[in-house]
């Protein structure tokens, strides 16, 4: 799965538009319990190998995708607009776990802070907060929405349009990521509150 971040870090990498590297390199769909977009990259050949793989080495191995580079390290996040059902920590807490990998050599060992800064990836990462407060967020309208009497599926694809466009879109790599990513979050906000047709947490 991608976050933002990651598309625009492989764009960087590859010298690539957003465009360039969902199309090529990704599948996008909506999620079936979230209902909101996703995007993940799309496993290729008869090995459902990584796209990003090219003779057996990642091709963009220092800005590759979160989940890639925190890997055997996970982490997980609940904020006050988290639904209470997928049972995740307290509110605003992250927390870290391990996937517990088989691979790689157990004689050298490093702590979650070193790992994660050794791919620029700080352990206090405010843009993993506000991205998962943004999703959960938009989960909650969404739900709201789908279903609703009245509301058309040319509707709702528009609302779905709108988000993947600042999601994963509406940026560029000769700019800073964090600035255009607050922009894009601003700015779907406000198109759904000009919606006016149904309320939404703030």
């Amino acid at each position: 799965m991608l976050n933002s971040r990651d598309v625009y870090n492989i764009a960087t990498a590859l010298n690539l538009t957003h465009n360039q590297v969902v199309n090529m390199y990704c599948d996008r769909y909506i999620g079936s319990d979230s209902r909101i977009p996703v995007l993940r990259l799309k496993p290729q050949g008869a090995n459902r190998v990584c796209p990003l793989l090219k003779n057996g080495r990642c091709s963009v191995h220092m800005l590759k995708p979160t989940v890639c580079a925190t890997f055997p390290i996970g982490r997980i996040f609940k904020s006050e607009n988290t639904p209470a059902e997928l049972g995740l920590g307290s509110p605003d807490e992250v927390a870290y776990f391990n996937n517990g990998a088989t691979c790689g050599s157990s004689k050298k060992k490093q702590t979650v802070r070193s790992w994660l800064e050794s791919f620029g990836i700080p352990t206090n990462d405010h843009f993993f907060f506000m991205w998962n407060k943004t999703a959960f967020k938009l989960i909650k309208i969404i739900s709201q929405y789908e279903g609703k009497e009245g509301i058309t599926d040319k509707a709702m694809n528009t609302m779905w349009n709108a988000i993947f466009s600042a999601f994963y879109f509406d940026y560029e790599t000769s700019k800073e990521f964090y600035p255009q990513f607050e922009s894009n979050v601003a700015k779907l906000m406000s198109f759904f509150v000009n919606l006016s047709i149904v309320s939404y947490p703030q």
